[in-house]
């Protein structure tokens, strides 16, 4: 039965001549593959089978990145994470410079913090800064995105061990060795 209601809805949406657009979104008309049109919000007219739409949401956005661990340029270790508030200003501008926005802001700001803190004394590397630097690296790239903030969330200085986890230094392959 869920499959016969799936099929009807996905009919019904084929043979759609219209599509509205929510306040909180902005929309692109795609129209015979070439011509393109960005739809504000309200009821817009649409041809089925030529016209593909884009709907995106405009509201903020946040996206939280993964702890990552860097030596500062005086050898000390330093564990950070943030999160990135964002919106979509332009949305043609998005569709035409980013394929995935949330992962390539997430590997910015991530690459940005690591150049920072990889060129810069421990002394000189308080969130503050850090959050300061990944903002300004930020808005020079605009891409069709308003930053909103960027914030630290963790902001650890410590010592890391690392396990080695090859299989070569296992007992059996030194006992092999051992062997010869």
């Amino acid at each position: 039965m869920d499959i016969f209601k799936s099929v009807l809805e996905y009919l019904t949406k084929m043979f759609q001549w219209w599509i509205m657009i929510q306040p909180w979104e902005l929309g692109i008309r795609t129209r015979f593959g070439n011509r393109t049109k960005l739809l504000e919000p309200g009821t817009h007219f649409r041809i089925p089978f030529f016209d593909i739409i884009y709907v995106q949401t405009i509201r903020l956005r946040v996206v939280s990145l993964c702890p990552q661990t860097i030596t500062t340029k005086d050898g000390k270790t330093l564990t950070i994470s943030c999160a990135v508030g964002y919106s979509i200003s332009d949305i043609m501008d998005l569709f035409n410079t980013l394929f995935h926005p949330e992962a390539t802001i997430g590997y910015m700001v991530q690459g940005n913090i690591g150049g920072y803190i990889f060129s810069h004394d421990l002394s000189d590397c308080s969130p503050e800064l850090i959050e300061k630097h990944v903002m300004n690296k930020l808005i020079e790239g605009n891409n069709g995105i308003k930053y909103e903030y960027i914030k630290v969330i963790s902001y650890a200085v410590v010592r890391t061990y690392r396990l080695i986890q090859d299989s070569s230094w296992s007992e059996n392959k030194l006992d092999i060795n051992e062997k010869r």
